[in-house]
């Protein structure tokens, strides 16, 4: 008897993966509420946050800064940050990486580009 290989899931599958990973990070935090920290930080660089979303956090994480993720802003803008707390509060990383963000909507062999799902994610949230 041939053993069957684990059958791939299609480009569309994907995509709704990546789309329900984003929404569920960014719904758990913002019915749980986001480090104050990174709250402050934001605040001082002009976040929104109601109108923005947090789609990556890592938090004390071995070797990382105290806190490290990516947002999405309330004008679209996708910042990477690492904040650390130990000791004095130090702002090691607050960039806007938008320019990286793949935002096609017709990926050739990967459809919609996490950008873009991101946006998605974003703007139902924000509805």
């Amino acid at each position: 008897m041939q053993k069957r290989e684990p059958r791939q899931s299609n480009v569309q599958q994907q995509n709704a993966h990546v789309e329900r990973s984003l929404h569920a990070e960014a719904s758990y935090w913002r019915q749980h509420g986001l480090p104050p920290i990174l709250v402050r930080v934001g605040v001082e660089r002009g976040v929104q946050w109601e109108r923005s979303i947090v789609i990556e956090l890592g938090i004390d994480f071995p070797g990382m800064p105290s806190i490290f993720g990516e947002l999405v802003t309330q004008d679209h803008r996708f910042i990477a940050f690492e904040i650390d707390t130990t000791g004095e509060v130090r702002v090691e990383q607050w960039e806007d990486v938008t320019g990286s963000q793949n935002f096609n909507e017709h990926n050739r062999g990967t459809g919609v580009g996490r950008g873009a799902l991101a946006l998605r994610v974003l703007l139902e949230l924000n509805a």
